[in-house]
């Protein structure tokens, strides 16, 4: 036989999998069961007849009109789907190291370093990830927000052994966002509010406790919580060859002169403020170094590029493409199969999808052998065993037309299988 076993994700027993895994489970999982339906009912999609003209399905050759709209019918719901690409890389990188957070809004930072796990967790896996004693917590939690401008930064982490805070806001690419994006950053967004608070110094804190109030500014509260020093940092991951990031990357193909910008306008306000002593300034590399008078607090911020990412995050050197890139063939395999099965649907009126779920209705041996599939995660033994029986028993269900030209029988039917698994499992 000439079957390739697949390295599929969601066949795996959800309950071991790690949060970095499940990240990726969780959408691929809604991804292959519409794909699923997309293989096995013709009205999970329908063209009116607008979009029939439009798309040029009346106009395709009849030897190909049924695969032609099944390609648009699977692809047109993959690319609509978000299956949670959004904020997968914060969401990764939060969920790699237990002191790190995501969605740290000014607001909630007392709550975030007092219950840092509750707060991961929300950031993770939204309200709805948590239990009803967990959401409690953050309804009669004693800090109250007074201030205006309550922004949000991407990515937090806190060492404590350190007394500091790290706040990071990610950028996939160093083409991603554009040039206004980049520069407000610095200025009027993110970097900029928490630089006008430290510079204003108003109360934006309000402290509940045993009857009392008290009210805080931005850095006596972070001394309240032994804060001594506050990071600040435009982290960009890739390239564009998706290498590691780099300041010469930047330069030549990012928006690394609207940083410099940036950088230029925050270190300006900095000085002019009379608020802080200036320590240290790279203006090639964008980093600044200060100290806040009032408080004695190190002020850091700067861009960083690649690996530094994780470095300064979680005080690791550990490769941004180790770290981030889980390489599954959910996606690919399942639709390209569901694209096949679904122009054999609309063609046919079957497929190998239909037949192997009306075999396994009938025969107790083939869901004997499909459930030990599944129950070893897609293991290559089991596939076998349940190819070996299939193709003895019922190779003549399988009609050689409902294959693809560019492969064997055997090998698609086990790419089925494992893609029904997927699904099932």
């Amino acid at each position: 036989m000439t079957i390739k076993k697949r390295n599929m994700l969601c066949i795996k027993k959800k309950e071991n999998l790690d949060i970095g895994h499940l990240l990726l489970y969780n959408p691929y999982k809604n991804i292959l069961s519409n794909f699923f339906e997309l293989a096995t009912k013709k009205e999970a999609k329908d063209f009116d007849p607008v979009a029939k003209v439009y798309h040029g399905l009346l106009s395709a050759p009849p030897e190909i009109r049924d695969y032609y709209e099944a390609l648009l019918g699977v692809t047109s719901y993959y690319q609509a789907s978000k299956g949670g690409r959004g904020r997968y890389i914060e969401k990764k990188l939060a969920s790699s190291f237990d002191f790190c957070s995501l969605d740290i809004k000014l607001s909630q930072i007392p709550f975030w370093l007092t219950h840092p796990t509750i707060h991961k967790k929300k950031g993770i896996f939204t309200q709805q990830g948590l239990s009803s004693d967990e959401r409690r917590l953050f309804r009669i939690f004693n800090w109250d927000w007074i201030g205006d401008n309550d922004e949000e930064t991407d990515l937090g982490s806190v060492m404590k052994n350190e007394k500091t805070m790290v706040l990071m806001e990610i950028k996939n690419r160093v083409d991603s966002g554009g040039t206004a994006a980049r520069r407000e950053i610095w200025t009027s967004q993110k970097f900029g509010i928490i630089l006008d608070h430290l510079i204003e110094n108003k109360k934006v804190y309000r402290k509940h406790e045993n009857g009392k109030v008290e009210d805080f500014t931005f850095a006596e509260m972070l001394l309240h919580f032994d804060i001594h020093c506050l990071e600040m940092y435009i982290g960009i991951l890739f390239d564009i060859t998706d290498a590691p990031a780099s300041i010469d990357a930047d330069k030549r193909n990012g928006f690394y002169s609207s940083s410099k910008e940036g950088f230029n306008y925050l270190l300006d306000k900095m000085k002019k403020s009379g608020k802080f002593d200036i320590i240290d300034v790279d203006d090639e590399r964008l980093q600044v170094e200060a100290k806040h008078k009032s408080s004695n607090i190190i002020v850091k911020c700067g861009a960083i590029y690649g690996n530094e990412v994780t470095e300064k995050l979680f005080r690791k050197k550990v490769p941004v493409s180790d770290l981030l890139l889980l390489r599954y063939d959910d996606i690919w395999l399942s639709q390209l199969v569901a694209i096949s099965e679904r122009a054999n649907l609309l063609k046919f009126g079957g497929n190998y999808t239909i037949i192997l779920k009306e075999i396994l209705k009938k025969d107790w041996n083939v869901r004997k052998l499909y459930d030990e599939f599944i129950n070893s995660e897609g293991s290559e033994e089991t596939l076998n065993k349940l190819m070996d029986y299939l193709l003895s028993k019922y190779s003549e269900s399988f009609p050689p037309e409902f294959c693809p030209l560019s492969k064997e029988k055997d090998e698609y039917l086990a790419d089925v299988i494992q893609f029904l698994g997927a699904v099932e499992a």
